[in-house]
């Protein structure tokens, strides 16, 4: 049995959630499920048809971060893949990336290869977003420069995505776990900058494929998603570079996205959404002013402290 915890957070996507489930069964390994007080039934589902998966039902909605922490501390085996529930695989290669990880003792965190359920390949990996790689990715939009997530070998690179990521126990004691001043985004970016400027390497790790079916849960309320993200890229900027660095970073990814917005008024003028979206992007590199995700969550935590018990 590979030395590994699967975690999984969950929130009201209880179909996504069970598909995961399914996908994993027979697999060997430990497999938590947290559940971010939901209210579609997902623990006691997850409980009637997977009565292996260890869950943890939480009362109160939590951030990405602070979830994945909890069961992380609730467990030791000596590598933590954290999973979202919207992912499935064929072949999960649990020992392949085990292996992997006892052989290359330097490397914390190591993600996999990401694919779109049609089979498209979904970038993964990226530079860290430094005040110099959002200025000089500006004139190709990001596009050119910024992507890590190529090629079939493993290799190092800055960042992998928290859908699918496998962490060291060690690395993670040395440095700490997420910081949950981020509810959500930018936190395994966080993470991963922390490790290697301790002397740690994450690697990109093509030989295992998992498909990710991407949550629609913050996605119908793109709004508040769009400002949770931003909320969380300053905190990240401010975090790892200086106010005048932090400032700069923003300016250029916003400029970025000012010109999404400009060239889809002329490329998609049906597509009055998109343009609203991209010009949000642009006003919240300057300052973020509306609620996210974070302040949804705590809305709904504070309905249910004060309902009625039953």
């Amino acid at each position: 049995m590979p030395d590994l915890s699967v975690s999984i957070v969950n929130t009201n996507s209880r179909e996504l959630l069970l598909a995961c489930l399914a996908s994993l069964a027979g697999t060997a390994a430990e497999i938590v499920v947290l559940d971010n007080a939901s209210e579609d039934d997902s623990a006691a589902a997850v409980r009637d048809r997977f009565p292996d998966v260890r869950v943890i039902a939480q009362a109160e909605r939590a951030g990405f971060g602070a979830n994945h922490n909890t069961v992380i501390r609730a467990t030791t085996q000596r590598y933590v893949y954290v999973l979202n529930e919207d992912t499935t695989a064929g072949d999960w290669g649990f020992e392949a990336l085990t292996s992997y990880l006892d052989a290359h003792s330097r490397v914390a965190a190591l993600g996999p290869r990401l694919v779109y359920p049609d089979g498209r390949l979904q970038d993964s990996a990226w530079r860290f977003p430094t005040p110099l790689v959002s200025t000089l990715s500006l004139p190709t939009l990001g596009r050119l420069g910024v992507t890590q997530s190529r090629g079939d070998a493993p290799r190092p690179v800055d960042w992998v995505m928290g859908a699918a990521v496998v962490l060291r126990r060690e690395a993670l004691e040395q440095v700490g776990l997420f910081d949950e001043d981020f509810f959500l985004y930018s936190e395994e970016v966080d993470l991963q900058a922390r490790l290697h400027h301790a002397g740690w390497d994450v690697h990109y790790f093509p030989a295992v494929t998992v498909v990710h079916h991407e949550s629609q849960f913050s996605a119908e309320i793109p709004e508040r998603r769009i400002n949770e993200m931003w909320r969380s890229r300053h905190l990240y900027w401010r975090k790892h570079h200086s106010p005048t660095g932090a400032r700069v970073a923003a300016l250029a990814t916003g400029a970025q996205y000012a010109a999404r917005a400009a060239m889809s008024s002329i490329a998609r003028p049906a597509d009055p959404g998109r343009r609203a979206r991209m010009r949000l992007h642009a006003h919240d590199a300057w300052r973020v002013t509306g609620p996210g995700l974070r302040e949804l969550a705590d809305d709904w935590n504070g309905r249910v402290g004060t309902a009625p018990q039953r």
